[in-house]
């Protein structure tokens, strides 16, 4: 029998079977799911293209109204931009109610929203307020620059000269600080105090150059916290930034209310100040602090010096006798302060009696001063008046017939005198020099001085000028 027969060739297995005889099912059944997932397949690609085509069909339309809305907004805007950039007084209703209409309807850029609400405000500044609390995102370092202080504010004193000209914008000032004690609650109650007003504090650098406008910028709100003891706020404020430190250092120092309180709380308000002196103390003398930051700093205490109730003596007395190199800007500042008669009267006597007769006497007695350090000083006392024997009343009254003796700032001022010709007879007839010079430059100043010169100068509130005080 040949090998190859078929009956010589094994049995096929059951798969082999199973193919031979049902090959046209397994044909049609192979051909149906190829099919099948050749269908699945371009029906999710036609999805994923519906998707794609419906997704750039919704981009479209949203840039459409966004383009749309743009095109309205630029037609609202531009109805109204004459109602907007009239200044009239007797637009300020108008100008008021398309501003915060358009500001709620976020049409206007907040910094431009804030620039008409800032010129709607020298009008009416309860309008201003309104605006501004409804301006989103808007720049505080824009409402800080448009915060002018007043002459009271930046020299403790008012005076009917050129220097004062921006105290007409004082209630728009007022307005700016009260919105910013309203928001700074809000971000405490977001607890977000860091955000908000308080990020114009956040460079030490920035408060010290402008010390003053920050002061009187968050004095409402610091001033309002002290009134009511909300010690934890103050706190919070404080530890926010070392420039929200300064700031409430130099404002704190000014907040006593003199309302009748008890012992218990007198000695707790004396620590609290206590704890605050030290720390401006050690700021204003420190490496934190440079010659050009102690001459802005210096400038805010001598303008808000008798509001102190003598918390910026020591720090004075100390700075006053720094080397040149240390405090040179501030001795300049308080020499054009004083020579200009840019202090309240009250003010100066205290300031003459309580940090330059002190420091000039101690340095003078002090082996080895700074001779540099000394002729400031004395040029400084130059420029002050010498105590009267009638500044302070005698308590109790005299007899009649007693003589009345000699008051302690007159006495000190002449031990001062006597000691300064003592030690050097050239210090002495360089005061007596200084003050006769400084009598006819304060009668016939140069021309460049003579819009900031407040010597004989009437005051803005009526009271008599600081000569003749």
């Amino acid at each position: 029998m040949p090998a190859d027969s078929p009956s010589s060739l094994p049995p096929p297995t059951k798969l082999g079977h199973f193919i031979q005889t049902y090959s046209g099912f397994l044909s049609s059944f192979v051909i149906g799911v190829a099919g099948l997932v050749a269908t699945s397949i371009w029906q999710y690609r036609q999805s994923q293209t519906a998707a794609h085509q419906a997704e750039s069909e919704q981009a479209i339309a949203r840039t459409k109204a966004e383009n749309d809305w743009r095109i309205a907004r630029a037609e609202i805007l531009a109805k109204n931009l004459n109602i907007l950039a009239s200044q009239a007084p007797d637009t300020a209703d108008q100008r008021f109610g398309v501003l915060l209409s358009l500001t709620r309807g976020s049409i206007l850029d907040p910094e431009l929203a804030v620039s008409y609400a800032l010129e709607l405000g020298k009008v009416n500044p309860d309008y201003m307020r309104s605006v501004l609390a409804s301006t989103d995102k808007k720049n505080y370092v824009q409402l800080e620059h448009a915060f002018a202080l007043t002459c009271l504010q930046r020299f403790g004193v008012e005076r009917a000269a050129d220097i004062c000209k921006d105290d007409k914008l004082a209630d728009r000032s007022e307005a700016i600080a009260q919105l910013l004690e309203d928001e700074i609650e809000a971000a405490n109650q977001a607890k977000e105090i860091t955000n908000g007003p308080l990020s114009l504090l956040r460079e030490d650098r920035e408060v010290q150059a402008r010390p003053a406008k920050l002061m009187w910028l968050f004095e409402p709100y610091l001033q309002d916290l002290y009134e009511r003891r909300q010690w934890n706020e103050i706190t919070a404020f404080e530890q926010s930034s070392q420039g929200a430190r300064l700031v409430a250092a130099l404002v704190l120092a000014t907040a006593r209310t003199g309302e009748l309180i008890t012992s218990v709380e007198q000695a707790d308000l004396e620590k609290f100040h206590v704890v605050r002196r030290k720390w401006l103390a050690t700021y204003l003398l420190g490496r934190g602090c440079d010659a050009e930051c102690r001459g802005k700093i210096v400038d805010v205490m001598l303008s808000t010096y008798g509001e102190a109730q003598g918390d910026y003596d020591e720090s004075l007395q100390k700075l006053v006798t720094l080397s040149r190199s240390e405090s040179g800007p501030a001795m300049s500042q308080l020499h054009s302060r004083l020579l200009w008669c840019q202090v309240d009267a009250d003010d100066l006597r205290q300031f003459r009696d309580r940090v330059l007769v002190p420091a000039l006497s101690r340095a003078i007695a002090t082996p080895g001063s700074d001779r540099s350090m000394v002729e400031d000083l004395v040029g400084l006392l130059a420029l002050v008046p010498e105590p009267a024997d009638d500044e302070v009343e005698s308590d109790p009254p005299l007899a009649k017939g007693t003589a009345v003796p000699p008051r302690p700032n007159v006495v000190s001022w002449k031990d001062m005198l006597a000691a300064l010709d003592k030690a050097n007879e050239k210090w002495s007839k360089a005061f007596a020099l200084r003050r006769s010079t400084v009598r006819r430059e304060r009668i016939n100043p140069p021309p460049m001085i003579k819009k900031v010169n407040f010597c004989g100068a009437a005051q803005a509130t009526g009271r008599l000028p600081l000569e003749e005080r």
